[in-house]
């Protein structure tokens, strides 16, 4: 045998023996097939909210990051930066600074659906300057669209600290409805 023959072998004879106490001991198998792959969709889904035309509510489409009331809510802040085709809003100026849903717990006076057996109660807290009816219409009956929302409570929170919630709903504001239009209840 040649030199060269002798340092291959010991070589791989050297390579096997180190490899041998690396093994696990678990013996391979074959690919298993778990459904496809996550995907994420960068696709916005379209959602309807208020924003104002002449001076009442109107319903616009507007792309959101889903159907959720907090991105819908989202949504509807944003669209303060970048209102055209006639379309205005009463947030400029004011930030959600958070949103909050808790179950909604009738009392005597509301509504009793069965079939909707999701109800919830959102609340708002919103900074800035000051706000106004129009303001709270956008909210409040952008928020109402969603059929899981029975009940909007908004509040003005300051750095120092948060005003009182009041509840709202779009009945108070049908006056702002558009001409030959109707809001949510």
């Amino acid at each position: 045998m040649s030199r060269r023959r002798i340092r291959r072998a010991a070589a791989a004879l050297l390579a096997g023996l180190l490899m041998a106490p690396a093994a696990c001991g678990v013996a391979p198998t074959g690919v298993v097939d778990a459904g496809p792959a996550p995907v994420i969709s960068g696709t916005p889904t379209l959602v309807t909210i208020y924003l104002l035309r002449d001076g009442r509510l109107w319903p616009t489409r507007v792309a959101a990051r889903s159907p959720h009331v907090n991105d819908v809510l989202d949504a509807l802040f944003a669209a303060s930066g970048r209102t055209s085709n006639r379309l205005s809003t009463a947030l400029t100026g004011l930030t959600l600074a958070q949103v909050q849903l808790v179950r909604y717990a009738p009392d005597a006076g509301s509504r009793n659906d069965p079939d909707n057996t999701l109800s919830l109660r959102v609340r708002l807290f919103v900074s800035g300057w000051k706000i106004t009816r129009t303001a709270m219409a956008q909210i409040t009956c952008s928020a109402r669209l969603r059929p899981e929302i029975w009940a909007v409570e908004i509040a003005h929170a300051t750095p120092d600290r948060n005003g009182p919630l009041k509840v709202h709903t779009c009945r108070e504001f049908w006056d702002l409805a558009p001409k030959d239009g109707h809001l949510p209840p």
